[in-house]
């Protein structure tokens, strides 16, 4: 199984080069990190009640902005943690009250529960659940690009400038969750593979970004008929899967299309650009979904006739049939893995 886009064989992707997008002189250009707040860009509402109605939901994100960094203030401040030392995350820091699941790396943890309840409807960011698979991958703003390609008419490179000047940007507040929330429960009645979970691998952030449907109407996503099924997401960092790999994963066509669905190229968390460990500079957010659906450090949107065959996508976020223990699901040639209703997509909430 391929497990990058970049060694896959898609049917019918020869539709010509990937083009840089080109913008026109008069448009404003971010040189650096966007700092808040930011304007609607391209945004126009077609009546007063519509202009009422934006400014009282942006009134209300400022607020819940706002009171996230007053409790922000009142937290430790994150540091180097010494237990990151002479790991690849080194450079990053980290609050220190949160718990790590998986030893000193990969960084995958949670916040106290109580202290979660505490800071209540949104979550300050060093206390955001974080689930990494592997090396956070340093990112710069200025040289960072998303690739739009596969069944489009207009395979093309953003910069992230070009998706802040050329799109609109929403804003709204979204709860993610990890499929694992509250799996130490399940492994003290039965053993799964995956890693020990607490109860607080949930958190609220108000997050803003580019809708997805908009970008790929501007590239021009074909029709189902030309095969245009799936869109792939794949993010940047180096992971050891399938032999070597990114991570991805893949959502329908129909709810990466659906404007209702809100689905973002978020580049902002409570009023600030994104933390390293929540996929700076771009990730996806797909409100309703579970947080191994949101592929943090996205690097390529691919539209394809197949669903991702990223190592990633088959080997994370599966229910199995209770008869199936570790050594039957990690067997050579079993199935369970490909089979499409016991994937996890959707959440709960």
């Amino acid at each position: 199984m391929a497990a990058s886009v970049d060694n896959r064989i898609w049917t019918g992707l020869e539709k010509g080069p990937i083009h840089t997008f080109r913008s026109t002189p008069d448009v404003m250009h971010f040189n650096k990190s966007p700092q808040p707040p930011l304007p609607f860009h391209n945004y126009h509402s077609s009546s007063e009640d519509e202009d009422e109605e934006e400014e009282e939901i942006q009134n209300f994100n400022n607020s819940l902005i706002m009171k996230a960094k007053q409790t922000t203030k009142e937290l430790e401040p994150s540091i180097f943690d010494p237990r990151d030392a002479g790991t690849s995350d080194q450079w990053i820091k980290r609050n220190t009250s949160m718990l790590r699941l998986t030893g000193k790396h990969p960084f995958n943890s949670e916040p106290p529960l109580q202290q979660l309840i505490q800071h209540g409807f949104i979550t300050p960011v060093p206390l955001h659940y974080v689930r990494n698979h592997g090396p956070v991958p340093k990112a710069q703003w200025d040289s960072w690009t998303i690739e739009v390609s596969g069944l489009v008419r207009n395979p093309t490179q953003f910069t992230m400038a070009q998706l802040i000047d050329h799109f609109p940007s929403h804003e709204f507040p979204v709860t993610l969750i990890c499929a694992g929330n509250r799996r130490k429960e399940q492994n003290m009645i039965k053993q799964s593979i995956g890693f020990n979970w607490g109860a607080a691998g949930i958190s609220t952030s108000v997050w803003r970004g580019v809708p997805l449907c908009t970008v790929l109407k501007r590239c021009g996503i074909l029709n189902r008929n030309s095969g245009a099924l799936y869109v792939c997401f794949e993010g940047a960092e180096e992971l050891p899967g399938g032999g070597g790999s990114k991570y991805g994963t893949s959502i329908t066509r129909e709810v990466a299309l659906d404007p209702s669905r809100d689905i973002i190229l978020a580049y902002m968390q409570n009023g600030d650009v994104l933390t390293p460990d929540h996929g700076f500079p771009v990730r996806i957010i797909i409100p309703g979904f579970i947080g191994g659906r949101m592929v943090k450090w996205l690097k390529r949107i691919t539209v394809t006739s197949q669903q991702s065959d990223n190592y990633y996508h088959y080997n994370d976020n599966r229910v199995l049939p209770s008869h199936v223990d570790a050594e039957l699901a990690n067997a050579e040639g079993n199935l369970f893995w490909f089979e499409p209703d016991l994937c996890i997509s959707t959440s709960s909430l």
